[in-house]
This record gives structure tokens, sequence and C-alpha cells, in this order.
């Protein structure tokens, strides 16, 4: 079953209300909210584009940009921190030759988020929504092989 944009839309009543739940699924379906689909959630709400952006822009679970195929997060959460979540990051960091934050490889991308609520499975890091528990720098260049 082919989903469109319109499919998505028809879901939620055209109320401000329901702009960051189809924003939501919108990123969620294709990845993230390109131009032309903001211009046609701004008309099917009736609001300027402007709105639609702010609204994207501001929720992490939206992105407003087209994602690399390689997603990396690592909790910094308090119980990971103290578990060295840093260390697994600059070990990623150095095996990748990328920096957290950085969004401009197109490729791949590495972000330190906050918690993920498993703290007692800590250090923890997704991978492409595939969940690694107990992490250790030196088990990360396992890890990553799995994706590369």
């Amino acid at each position: 079953m082919l989903i469109t944009l319109e499919k998505i839309l028809l879901e939620y009543d055209p109320e401000a209300k329901n702009l960051l739940p189809a924003l939501e699924k919108i990123s969620a379906v294709f990845g993230y909210v390109s131009r032309e689909n903001a211009r046609k959630v701004a008309d099917y709400f009736s609001l300027p584009e402007s709105k639609v952006y702010e609204t994207a822009s501001f929720y992490d679970l939206v992105n407003i940009k087209k994602q690399p195929n390689l997603i990396i997060k690592v909790c910094s959460g308090t119980h990971c921190a103290v578990s060295d979540s840093r260390k697994i990051v600059e070990e990623i960091e150095n095996k990748l030759h990328i920096k957290a934050g950085d969004e401009n490889n197109p490729r791949v991308k590495l972000e330190i988020i906050s918690c993920l609520g498993r703290c007692g499975e800590g250090p923890v890091a997704v991978i492409n929504d595939k969940v690694y528990e107990r992490v250790t720098a030196g088990g990360v260049g396992e890890i990553l092989e799995e994706w590369i």
C-alpha cells in the first residue's frame, strides 16, 4: 500500500492542534518534511508556510532536511554519561572521521541525545532504530562493522 502525503493529511482534521502530529508522521514516513510537502501542509491547514517550518524546526521528532542513510544516536543521560558514553562518541568520531552534531555529511549523522529510558542497560546507542545496550568504546568497531 503506497502512502502518500495526501493520505497522511486526510488522517487529521485541518485544525492547528493537528499540525504537529501530521508533521511527525510525514517525517517518519518520508524521512523529512520537504519544501514541497511543507507547502501542501500549509495549504491543507490554512496556515502560512512559515508556521509549518516554525513548528517543524522546533521539535526533534520532525526533520526538515533529508537525513543520511546511517543515523547513530548515543545517549548522554546521567547513567550513560557516568558509564563513559562520551568515550563511545569519541570512538565513533575517530572510526568514521566525523563529528557529533555535524549536519553536513550526506552519508552518516552522529547525534548525542538525552535519556532513552534504558538506564539499567547503559550506555546505550541506537543505529537506524536498532538499539545497542551496554556499549563500550572497545565494542564500537564491531557494532559499526554491521553497518559499514
